[in-house]
């Protein structure tokens, strides 16, 4: 240990969280590197590997039983702290930056105060995207006597003005819990002793306030709002600067639980009630306009909204520039109304209620005021609502302006989707349609890379019948999406209507995005959906290809199209149907791959081939058997074929049954006698004479007496067929 006296003590409690407690002693280095500095650590339950990291950064470890007072382990490291000035943290909390301290103290500046505050930023979430600000009253001089006080959420006691705002910011994540078992205990722990507190201490605010966090961390709402009245009534006739301030977190508090309630009324006539009391803060002013505005935009009193959102804006005004007012003024619940989170709230309440009432000046002034570089501080409902706005209002150019910033931020998926919703409902309601198309020429006037921009261009375009643009609106829209088969139907249709030529924009779509597309598609796609999009493919089709490349392109799609009719489209009872499937599959893959394998892969055990590229092959040596009717080869090339390619085994097996049904009616064919094929021939003629003369139901119940005599004759098969036309 350094025997020179130090300028500063840091101290820090540790329960031997490691992997945090590294972080922030690394962060405090910097620190203790420039300032004088020496490092008191009381651990209160480290294990042996903790203590000796610790040891890297100082040799003042001292052990504390925990008791459940925190003041007791806090001032276990002040009684030995030799610094002129003294700063305590945790061990799951560290700074992102330590200059402004390190200048505090440098500059000499330390001398004409009594304490400091510094910023303890508190996260949400591990990704650093939700947090709140508040200023924590962590540095004190040693020389006036100062102490812990509190079993729970201690404190420094007493504290002398002046005091110094350091914009130093210390992260900390100890309000996020690895379990809802973990945030439930945690809760459990504070409120017990936060009641203890309030017993011995009723007239001191603080504890109050603090049994109210816990209250909403827990969602307790019903609780909030009694503990918040019973505050309001118990304070009423107290009158000092403290209570006057901390009387705003009841208001604020029980207003905050009825609206997360939904008790939009209730909520109103409070915050009705709370700006009658001339002794609250301006901030708190200001926080009860900003739930005020949500109280009656809620229940769509958009006028009174807005008028709440002017008066919140007017406190804003005056508070922006005056950082210590506000410090003066925090009071939980209170200070709120200068996170992102109200001011961000109120602006989306003004600009909403703004345009419900028909207006766009809120709009103009205040939609680029989010900066749109925190999104995630927005209230998501926002964009939907906007938009269903703009498709209700008159064209501005403002709109276009606000469209593309809305379109363009990564990642805000809800300006897609309240535009698509109002498209898809625009095919069964009229005032729906004139929505989408207002929207439509809103989007038409930007230009970004995104595939809906340019679908909707072409929707537009088409609408109001400039058609010379669209071959270019095709062009950009197949640039920005991979399959441009699962496209809505609605694109192909303006594409046939007003003759654009597919098939030069497909020429365009390099062969493997093509491929990566189709492959996409015939994966996600029903079996009617790829046999319209092949009725597409096939109108495009040119008569002469002279590009290899583009033959390529239509070679690959109709290879998948029969190969989806082998998976999807078969008939399961008509035998020679199912061997033109397979043959017009083999035919169209074989002719596809030939072009790129050498004829030895296709033999063998052909492990260069892809699949479906493999099961070709043994249905063409299967049909190849077939029509030299040798059973014995049919026979192993159907179980060659099973398992090659799983997608196809159903079709094999129906094939095998097929067979098998027409193999046993061409063996029972064969041992009918003379006389009753004579018989049978007889029959059959009459059947075609009835047929003539109309009595198609007389000739239905001789064909079915027929069909016992001869099953799986194939003259009878046929005249079934024509009795079946004439029925229908």
């Amino acid at each position: 240990m350094n025997n020179n006296k130090p300028l500063l003590t840091i101290s820090m409690l540790s329960c031997g969280r490691e992997k945090t407690l590294r972080k922030c002693l690394d962060s405090i280095v910097p620190l203790m590197e420039k300032v004088p500095s020496e490092l008191i650590i009381v651990d209160t339950g480290c294990d042996e590997e903790t203590r000796a990291m610790m040891q890297v950064y100082t040799d003042q470890i001292i052990p504390f039983t925990w008791c459940d007072d925190f003041s007791k382990a806090r001032n276990v490291g002040l009684e030995k702290a030799r610094g002129e000035w003294f700063m305590y943290l945790d061990d799951d909390e560290w700074f992102l930056d330590t200059k402004e301290i390190e200048d505090f103290f440098l500059s000499g500046d330390y001398k004409n105060y009594f304490y400091a505050c510094y910023i303890q930023r508190n996260y949400t979430t591990y990704n650093r995207q939700l947090y709140t600000d508040a200023w924590v009253s962590r540095l004190a001089r040693l020389d006036t006597g100062i102490r812990f006080v509190s079993t729970i959420h201690e404190y420094f006691y007493p504290l002398r003005d002046p005091y110094k705002l350091l914009h130093s910011v210390v992260e900390h994540f100890g309000y996020i819990y690895a379990s809802k078992e973990e945030e439930r205990q945690h809760i459990k722990r504070n409120t017990v002793l936060l009641q203890k507190q309030m017993k011995k201490e009723r007239d001191v605010i603080r504890w109050w306030i603090h049994l109210l966090q816990e209250y909403r961390a827990a969602e307790e709402f019903q609780q909030m709002q009694d503990l918040c009245r019973e505050g309001i009534k118990h304070f009423r006739k107290f009158n000092d600067n403290v209570t006057n301030r901390d009387r705003g977190s009841f208001y604020c508090g029980l207003v905050e639980a009825q609206l997360l309630s939904a008790y939009y009324e209730q909520a109103e006539e409070e915050i009705k009630n709370a700006l009658k009391d001339k002794r609250n803060t301006q901030m708190c002013q200001m926080r009860l306009y900003n739930l005020g505005s949500e109280a009656y935009f809620k229940q769509k009193k958009y006028k009174e909204a807005r008028e709440y959102c002017e008066k919140y804006l007017e406190y804003y005004e005056i508070l922006k520039d005056k950082e210590e007012e506000r410090v003066e003024q925090e009071a939980f619940f209170v200070n709120n109304a200068f996170e992102p989170s109200g001011l961000f709230s109120t602006l989306c309440y003004y600009i909403l209620s703004d345009l419900y009432l028909g207006e766009t000046k809120a709009f103009e002034k205040h939609f680029w005021d989010f900066g749109w570089d925190s999104v995630l501080m927005l209230n998501k409902e926002f964009i939907r609502e906007v938009v269903e706005c703009m498709s209700k209002l008159p064209f501005e150019e403002v709109f276009v302006k606000a469209a593309k910033t809305m379109m363009s931020w990564k990642g805000l998926d809800e300006f897609w989707e309240k535009v698509q919703e109002i498209e898809k409902k625009s095919a069964v309601s009229s005032e729906k349609q004139e929505q989408f198309w207002h929207l439509a020429r809103i989007i038409s006037q930007v230009d970004i890379p995104n595939y809906y921009v340019w679908y909707t261009k072409i929707l537009y375009n088409d609408h109001i019948d400039e058609a010379e643009n669209l071959d270019e609106c095709y062009r950009k829209m197949f640039q920005y999406v991979t399959d441009i088969f699962q496209l809505e139907d609605k694109v192909f249709e303006v594409a046939r209507r007003r003759h654009i030529d597919l098939g030069s924009r497909f020429a365009e779509i390099p062969f493997d995005r093509w491929k990566l597309g189709i492959d996409t598609f015939f994966s996600n796609s029903s079996y009617e959906k790829i046999v319209e999009r092949a009725r597409v493919v096939e109108e495009t089709f040119p008569q002469q290809i002279t590009d290899e490349g583009m033959e390529a392109r239509y070679q690959y799609f109709f290879m998948k199209t029969a190969e989806a009719k082998v998976v999807y489209g078969y008939s399961k009872d008509n035998f020679a149907a199912l061997q033109e499937c397979l043959r017009d599959f083999a035919d169209k893959c074989l002719r596809f791959y030939q072009r790129y394998f050498k004829e030895s892969a296709f033999s063998g055990e052909m492990e260069m081939l892809p699949p479906p590229c493999r099961a070709a092959v043994r249905f063409r040596d299967l049909l190849h058997a077939q029509t030299k009717e040798d059973r014995q080869q049919i026979g192993a090339c159907l179980k060659a074929a099973v398992g090659v390619f799983g997608d196809f085994d159903p079709a094999v097996k129906a094939y095998t049954a097929l067979y098998a049904a027409e193999e046993k009616a061409k063996l029972e064919a064969a041992q009918i006698s003379p006389e009753m094929r004579a018989l049978a021939a007889q029959i059959k003629d009459k059947i075609r004479a009835l047929l003539a003369q109309g009595m198609v139901a007389e000739s239905f119940q001789v064909l079915q007496q027929l069909k016992t005599f001869i099953p799986g004759d194939p003259e009878v098969a046929e005249l079934e067929k024509e009795v079946s036309l004439r029925f229908s």
